[in-house]
């Protein structure tokens, strides 16, 4: 699998059935589509990501009212409910690559952390393989996202995730899949 763009990424997620937030991207000129989906997937918060271009502006706690305005300016965007509405359930984010037996992964059990937050601040941040019982052991709920990794078939494959204490997303899953990355 090779993933080279934001947008490709999203696109796999939603081809390969992953879990996730309901996310929609958009350009700057759909406001009747975006006041659609705020309308459709109701919440407290939702994370706004520019979707041009890696490392883009990340907003992770915009409210509904506040959607419009905090998205001027942006050619190419998405909109999904924000992982903040669940930071009370959040107990494992970061990233994790997995393949053949070796294990790369940067992780924080800081329920309040996204991913970004994770990276530069991580609980976790270690190279090792799966047979390393010492390492792994300590990493709570890492059994799951393994498992998870496997039967979906990202190995090989940069995984952006949340693990959760109750099921979430669209498909009800304690494992929400952000962003799947191989060549950018």
């Amino acid at each position: 699998m090779k993933i080279k763009s934001k947008i490709e990424s999203y696109e796999k997620i939603i081809e390969l059935n992953l879990n996730r937030f309901p996310e929609k991207v958009f350009k700057c000129s759909e406001i009747n589509e975006v006041n659609d989906f705020i309308k459709k997937y109701p919440a407290n918060y939702y994370a706004i990501r520019d979707k041009s271009k890696a490392g883009g502006v990340f907003k992770l706690k915009v409210e509904p009212e506040n959607i419009l305005k905090e998205v001027a300016g942006y050619d190419l965007f998405s909109i999904n409910v924000s992982s903040y509405n669940y930071i009370d359930n959040q107990l494992l984010v970061g990233e994790i690559l997995i393949s053949n037996t070796d294990v790369n992964a940067i992780l924080s059990t800081n329920s309040k952390y996204s991913v970004r937050d994770a990276i530069r601040n991580p609980d976790f941040n270690f190279i090792t393989n799966i047979f390393d019982d010492n390492i792994l052991n300590r990493i709570p709920y890492f059994d799951k996202v393994y498992k998870y990794i496997v039967e979906n078939k990202l190995q090989n494959v940069i995984v952006e995730f949340a693990y959760f204490d109750k099921p979430v997303g669209i498909n009800n899953e304690n494992i929400i899949i952000y962003e799947l990355r191989t060549d950018y």
